[in-house]
């Protein structure tokens, strides 16, 4: 548990520090408590990814389950608590805000289609380049279900509600979808998460997975602001883990 959490400093740490410039700099305004907000979130969304294969009882549906569906669970729950403690507490604070809503911008449909088929070529264009993937059956309902169930509501909804209330910005247009600063420190994140790590005493970095996940972190933001609902965000990143899977 130490060591995971020497990681998640240092993934903070590094986004942290062109955000701090950025505020030097006048280029964003940053609110202490909505950040101390967000830092929780985070860190309690690892400790149910940590946690959950040892609380949630997968094995009872699941025998021998090779994927961690528990933690997976786990943090599903957790952003639910959290949407449910921003209703209730959060003045003025709509679901819809954090992306949870099945409306859709006008006009953002057919182009967040578009989106969805170019990233999921662009998946089978990697994987390709890679040699392919081995699977089984649960590993392909695993992607299919639950890498944009948990992460999605996270990345995409809660958590950059929280960063953008965080770190204040102008936003500016990227194909039609409009970011923030606070988005594509999101990204970041999302992107470090998956390539930074240290255990057994040891830092590990793959700069090639920071590229690829962190390129897949800002495609789903796009997503997320150009439609304005995390609808295609879950279904993008479901579709490109499981066809990722399945090549």
């Amino acid at each position: 548990m130490l060591e995971f959490f020497f990681a998640l400093l240092a993934n903070v740490v590094l986004v942290s520090i062109p955000i701090g410039a950025l505020w030097i700099l006048g280029v964003v305004k940053v609110s202490a408590k909505w950040a101390l907000g967000s830092l929780a979130l985070l860190a309690a969304y690892f400790v149910a990814l940590f946690l959950g294969r040892a609380v949630i009882p997968v094995e009872l549906i699941i025998s021998e389950p090779g994927w961690n569906w528990g933690g997976k669970i786990l943090a599903i729950l957790l952003w639910i608590c959290v949407l449910i403690l921003l209703v209730r507490f959060s003045r003025g604070f709509k679901p819809s805000d954090a992306g949870f809503t099945l409306k859709q911008i006008p006009g953002s449909v057919k182009p967040a289609i578009v989106g969805l088929v170019a990233a999921v070529l662009l998946q089978v264009l990697w994987v390709y380049l890679n040699g392919g993937n081995e699977y089984d059956a649960e590993e392909l309902l695993f992607q299919a279900l639950m890498p944009g169930a948990d992460e999605e509501p996270v990345f995409r909804g809660v958590l950059l509600y929280l960063v953008s209330r965080a770190v204040i910005s102008e936003r500016f247009s990227v194909l039609g979808a409009r970011f923030n600063v606070a988005g594509l420190a999101v990204a970041a994140v999302f992107g470090l998460a998956h390539s930074l790590s240290f255990h057994d005493h040891t830092w590990h970095f793959s700069f090639t997975t920071l590229l690829v996940t962190g390129l897949y972190g800002v495609i789903f933001l796009w997503f997320r602001e150009r439609t304005g609902s995390l609808v295609f965000p879950v279904v993008a990143h479901n579709t490109v883990n499981f066809v990722g899977q399945l090549i």
